[in-house]
């Protein structure tokens, strides 16, 4: 008996570090990236798979909104590799979801196949951060962080077949581009199909942007660990599940819309 004790409470204190762990402000903005993402993907079916005339998604807006709550989420999972303790499992975890989705589109949308979408880009940027971790954790954060965001921007138009910044971006070679498999580090061949998609190039850089933008969150005050807003936070907690089911959810609203409005003849 006097040997359970402390373990008993080297467990306790595993279970409290954990939970002092994860910070209900990144699952709070991380839910408002959710939310943000299921309006455009409602928006999305509306127009492309219901054939409603919205002139304005194909607009500025629509772009700018989409761009933004991606990059939005993409920083977030950056961020949220500080508070992973089994980072393997959550790439591998991540994979297997991105791998349902191509499943998925493949059967029911093969137009609109997903081969190397968000998730696929999230499991693998996870995989390579859990391989490099302690050679990515020697640069600190404000350095990791800054040249982070520089490559972002210096490899921006790497699809467009440009690297680098201002006056010294240059051309790349052309034969980058001649393989279909390449397409996921960046460089875009035309034959290439993905109706979601997100290169290595340049998300990596802003997902490791925001693994060392956890680093300057570590000396946040004790109230950005606390919840703000609990629905927020509630969905933050669970937003791989949110985001495997939400599809299913908003086709199948709308599916049951049109048809009422067909069978009304209106």
């Amino acid at each position: 008996m006097g040997k359970r004790g402390p373990k008993v409470g080297i467990q306790m204190e595993r279970v409290r570090l954990k939970e002092d762990r994860r910070m209900a402000l990144v699952d709070e903005l991380r839910a408002l990236a959710i939310i943000s993402m299921i309006g455009y993907h409602f928006c999305y079916d509306v127009v492309i798979i219901f054939d409603v005339d919205w002139p304005w998604f194909f607009g500025e807006t629509a772009r700018l909104w989409q761009k933004t709550t991606s990059l939005t989420f993409i920083v977030i999972a950056g961020i949220c590799t500080y508070y992973s303790t089994r980072p393997f499992i959550r790439a591998f975890k991540v994979g297997a979801c991105a791998l349902l989705v191509t499943g998925a589109t493949y059967f029911v949308y093969p137009d609109e196949m997903i081969t190397f979408g968000i998730l696929h880009f999230l499991a693998a940027s996870m995989l390579v951060w859990a391989l490099f971790r302690r050679a990515l954790s020697r640069i600190g954060p404000w350095v990791g962080f800054i040249l982070s965001v520089l490559l972002a921007f210096a490899t921006w138009d790497v699809g467009k077949g440009v690297i680098g910044l201002g006056a010294v971006a240059i051309r790349l070679p052309g034969f980058l581009y001649q393989s279909y498999w390449l397409s996921v580090l960046g460089f875009l061949n035309p034959d290439y199909v993905s109706a979601d998609y997100f290169p290595f190039m340049p998300y990596f850089f802003v997902f490791m942007a925001g693994s060392y933008l956890s680093g300057a969150m570590r000396k946040l005050p004790p109230q950005f660990a606390r919840e703000h807003i609990g629905p927020l936070a509630f969905i933050g907690r669970y937003s791989l599940p949110v985001y495997m089911t939400h599809q299913l959810v908003i086709f199948g609203a709308l599916s049951l819309v049109f048809r009422l409005v067909k069978l009304a003849g209106v």
